[in-house]
């Protein structure tokens, strides 16, 4: 199998290929440590695909919500009645999955979209070693050796894609890594002092923290929440 194919295959197919040519059909980006068994898309509650509102959350196990029952993710607690959320966060992704996959599900003509990005360390992103196995984002930086200059140069420019793709208005970006530049970003996911077991990620508190600020941002930036807003059903865009 030749550069193309495995890479295609990956990318297309999400099969990635072991040292000994053997297809996997789960990716680097599912059932990682065995946790996310097909992903959190579907929220138990706030699931309704023709609410007025369609919030999309990206990132890595801060999104997800590693250590926090579903109901206590800050995706979660962004829905209301006129509101579904999906989360699409991963465990160990960086931003190039996020553009991959908002990519797929974004709507050009939906005036109900809303994408939530918070944006993990800027080095984890998907690469192949030479012999073409493809490798979990969050490896070590000197492994890849990539410098700081080409970790910025990637993040600046899915940045900047997705902003021209879809529209910097309908992109809500969060950081919780302090080395990036905070002007980029319209949330800071600052106040992690609950921290779960693992003491590596945000606790139910910190979720709720988040989402408030999320909430204060959407209401002001696309009138989400406003009370006394009358539930719209569409055809699903």
């Amino acid at each position: 199998m030749n550069i193309k194919e495995k890479v295609e295959k990956f990318y297309y197919e999400t099969k990635r290929i072991d040292r000994n040519n053997i297809e996997h059909y789960l990716n680097i980006y599912q059932n990682n440590m065995g946790r996310l068994e097909g992903g959190r898309q579907h929220d138990p509650i706030y699931n309704d695909e023709n609410a007025k509102y369609q919030i999309y959350t990206f990132g890595c196990s801060w999104t997800y919500g590693w250590y926090v029952e579903q109901e206590q993710t800050f995706t979660h607690l962004l829905g209301d009645e006129n509101t579904a959320v999906h989360n699409y966060g991963a465990g160990g992704t960086g931003l190039d999955f996020a553009v991959k996959t908002l990519s797929e599900i974004y709507i050009p003509e939906s005036t109900r979209q809303i994408f939530i990005i918070t944006v993990p360390h800027y080095f984890r992103r998907t690469w192949f070693d030479d012999d073409g196995v493809v490798m979990r984002p969050w490896q070590v930086k000197e492994k890849v050796n990539i410098n700081e200059y080409n970790n910025y140069f990637n993040f600046l420019h899915n940045y900047e894609l997705l902003n021209r793709f879809v529209g910097r208005d309908k992109i809500i970006w969060g950081t919780w890594d302090g080395d990036l530049p905070q002007e980029k970003f319209d949330v800071i996911w600052d106040k992690v002092e609950d921290k779960t077991d693992d003491d590596l990620h945000p606790g139910p508190k910190a979720h709720k923290y988040y989402a408030e600020r999320l909430k204060k941002i959407m209401k002001e930036r696309f009138e989400v929440y406003k009370t006394g807003t009358s539930r719209a059903y569409e055809s699903t865009r």
